[in-house]
């Protein structure tokens, strides 16, 4: 299945490369236009923060628990390998605990404090990049590879595509207004996501028939017609 799916451009992938370094460099620089930058969003963010916005923020930022990421990339790699899609099933357990292994490095790497005021929720580990967003981003993505694409509807596919694009958004704005991470935490999140997504297709393409040899034995080569 993921074979016939568009990949990530390089254009966008090379874009998106560049910009999280951009945002690294920024925070082991402690630059302070970076810091403007991300306190004048903050104090848009928070500037009202009704009771009933901060409750739906708090369930959706628990929602993407990056813990609960991992739930949901075992049940969409079940039900790829049910559909004997395995190669796929496992190429999406690898990237989401690939890309949880990379995010982590970078975490240690930039070592970044959380924001240390208005605190709506107590975090702890380094803010930068966001877990929570680097995990939205790489199951919206698995979604809508593997099940949206395959909607007939061109315009179901769409409104799908829109409310999956409206989660992230959602996700990023959460963290922020919680005060959970700095802005640019949220970007630089994304920005990798979209970049370890583009390697991970690329190792796909590369390894795809070493693995299916393994694990596709019994499938009559179905899963390469996909």
């Amino acid at each position: 299945m993921l074979k016939n799916q568009n990949s990530i451009s390089a254009k966008y992938a090379w874009t998106s490369g560049f910009l999280f370094a951009l945002l690294l460099a920024a925070v082991k620089a402690n630059s302070a236009l970076l810091l403007r930058f991300d306190t004048g969003i903050i104090s848009i963010v928070q500037n009202s923060m009704p009771t009933f916005v901060t409750d739906i923020m708090k369930a959706v930022t628990t929602i993407a628990e990056p813990k609960f990421a991992i739930v949901y990339a075992v049940i969409i790699a079940a039900v790829l390998w049910f559909m004997r899609l395995r190669v796929d099933a496992i190429w999406t357990l690898a990237t989401l605990g690939g890309g949880d292994v990379v995010a982590y490095i970078f975490k240690e790497i930039a070592q970044r404090p959380r924001p240390r005021w208005n605190q709506v929720i107590s975090e702890t580990g380094f803010s930068f990049p966001s877990g929570h967003t680097f995990g939205a981003v790489l199951i919206v993505f698995f979604l809508v590879w593997f099940f949206v694409s395959q909607i007939n509807s061109q315009t179901v596919q769409k409104v799908c595509q829109i409310v999956l694009i409206i989660w992230v958004v959602l996700v990023m704005y959460s963290r922020v207004y919680l005060g959970a991470h700095y802005p640019s935490d949220v970007f630089a999140a994304f920005f990798l996501a979209v970049a370890w997504l583009a390697i991970a297709r690329w190792l796909y393409n590369k390894f795809y028939d070493l693995v299916a040899r393994y694990v596709e034995t019994d499938a009559q080569g179905r899963h390469s017609r996909h």
